[in-house]
C-alpha cells in the first residue's frame, strides 16, 4: 500500500543507515514505509520534470528528437516504481533510478544524463 501523505508513527525502530551505523528511524503508521533520515533528502517529481525538459532542449539543439511520449513514459515508470516518494527515498537512490529509466527510453550516455541532475 502506498500513502499519498505519510504519517509518522509515534514509535521508532533501530535500523542501519547505508554506512552500517544504527539509528532510530520513524516509519509511516499507515503503510509501514521507513522514513529516510539521511541528509541526502529526496527531490519531488517536479525536479525531475525540469531535468527532463532541460535534457530534451539540449538534445533537440543537437538534432536528436525526444517525444512527449518518451517523457511521459519516463515519468510514469519513475512514479510507478515509487521513486517520487520523498518520504522513503534519498536523492542518490532517485538519481540512480532516474538515470536507469531515462537511458531505457532515450538512447544517451549515463554521463550526459547525470550532467543535468
Amino acid at each position: 500500500m502506498v500513502c499519498k501523505s505519510h504519517e509518522n508513527s509515534p514509535e521508532r525502530e533501530w535500523l542501519p543507515l547505508r554506512t552500517g551505523v544504527l539509528r532510530l528511524h520513524p516509519y509511516c503508521k499507515r503503510c509501514g514505509a521507513v522514513k529516510d533520515v539521511s541528509s541526502d533528502k529526496g527531490k519531488k517529481l517536479g525536479f525531475f520534470v525540469n531535468v527532463l525538459h532541460d535534457l530534451k532542449s539540449y538534445l533537440e539543439r543537437k538534432g536528436y528528437k525526444v517525444s512527449q511520449s518518451q517523457i511521459r513514459l519516463i515519468l510514469m515508470e519513475f512514479e510507478k516504481e515509487g521513486y517520487s516518494d520523498t518520504y522513503s527515498n534519498s536523492y542518490s537512490i532517485q538519481k540512480e533510478a532516474f538515470v536507469r529509466i531515462v537511458k531505457k527510453y532515450i538512447k544517451v550516455s549515463e554521463d550526459l544524463i547525470r550532467e543535468f541532475l
